[in-house]
C-alpha cells in the first residue's frame, strides 16, 4: 500500500496547503479591489466637490472684483450689518407689548364738529360755525 510507505500522504497535504493558500490569495486580491473600488468612488465625489467649490470661487471672486458702486456697497452695510455713518443717529422704534386701552373719550352733549370743517378751519383759519 503507497499510504503506508508515506509518499502519498506528502503528497496530497501539500496539494491541500497549496489549495488553501489559492484560496487564500484570491480572497485577498479580491478584498484589495473592493477596497480600491471603495476609494476611487470616494476620490471622485471628492474631485465633484472640488469642482463645485471652484466654480463657487470663481463666482465669489467675480462679485469682490465686479466693482460694485458705493451705493451698493452702502445699503449692504445699512441694511444687513445693521452698521451706521460717523454723526448717524440711528432711531430704533421699541413698540410696546401689550397695547394701552384707549382713553374714554369725555361724553359732551352737543353734537360733534365734522372733520372736513375741523380740517378747513386748521388750513384756511375760516370760521365755518356759523
Amino acid at each position: 500500500m503507497r499510504i503506508l510507505d508515506g509518499s502519498l500522504l506528502p503528497r496530497r497535504a501539500l496539494a491541500v496547503a497549496t489549495a488553501f493558500a489559492a484560496a487564500y490569495l484570491v480572497l485577498l486580491t479580491g478584498q484589495r479591489a473592493l477596497d480600491a473600488y471603495r476609494i476611487n468612488q470616494e476620490v471622485e465625489g471628492v474631485r465633484r466637490e472640488i469642482v463645485a467649490l471652484r466654480g463657487r470661487n470663481v463666482t465669489l471672486q467675480a462679485e469682490l472684483t465686479g466693482g460694485r458702486i458705493d451705493e451698493d456697497i452702502e445699503r449692504v452695510a445699512r441694511e444687513e450689518l445693521g452698521l451706521t455713518k460717523p454723526g448717524d443717529r440711528p432711531i430704533i422704534l421699541i413698540w410696546p407689548e401689550q397695547p394701552e386701552p384707549p382713553a374714554e373719550a369725555p361724553v359732551s352733549s352737543t353734537i360733534a364738529e365734522p372733520n372736513w370743517r375741523s380740517w378747513l378751519r386748521l388750513f384756511f383759519q375760516v370760521d365755518s360755525r356759523s
